[in-house]
């Protein structure tokens, strides 16, 4: 008995790929879990590599003449030099909304700072003519 595992290294694929090709049918009559390992009889193995003859991965690297290898490999270099260019191009964009951000923020501040003046300049004022008020009635009732 194997495992997916090593059924999966002998094929050449991963176990992922085994677990699909794994029919109700294979894991009932052909497998058999012991602590959460699947064991796979050689009947069932023989199945799921029988499933595995018509399949062709899409990409084997082994596959690849060395021609085809340097286009990719020139098409890989091609598509990381424009996406270090876009991510330059978004630092930049982001650095210049951080300044933007940072002159609002100032600018809120020195507003917060002119209106808190503005209250105590206001609040001082009715202070004040709350007590020339006052200071009216003291001496126009001692005037009459």
């Amino acid at each position: 008995m194997k495992t997916i595992k090593q059924i999966a290294d002998e094929i050449g694929v991963s176990k992922t790929a085994v677990r699909k090709r794994l029919t109700p049918e294979v894991q009932t009559k052909f497998a058999e879990t012991v602590c959460g390992v699947i064991y796979i009889s050689e009947q069932g193995e023989t199945l799921i590599k029988q499933a595995f003859d018509n399949f062709e991965p899409q990409t084997k690297f082994a596959q690849v003449s060395g021609n085809q290898f340097a286009v990719v490999s020139g098409e890989v270099s091609a598509l990381i030099s424009m996406l270090k260019d876009e991510l330059e191009i978004k630092n930049r964009q982001i650095d210049d909304l951080n300044k933007r951000l940072a002159e609002s923020s100032e600018r809120l501040t020195e507003i917060n700072s002119a209106l808190i003046t503005a209250q105590a300049l206001h609040a001082g004022t009715l202070q004040i003519t709350k007590r020339s008020n006052i200071w009216d009635k003291v001496f126009k009732k001692k005037v009459d």
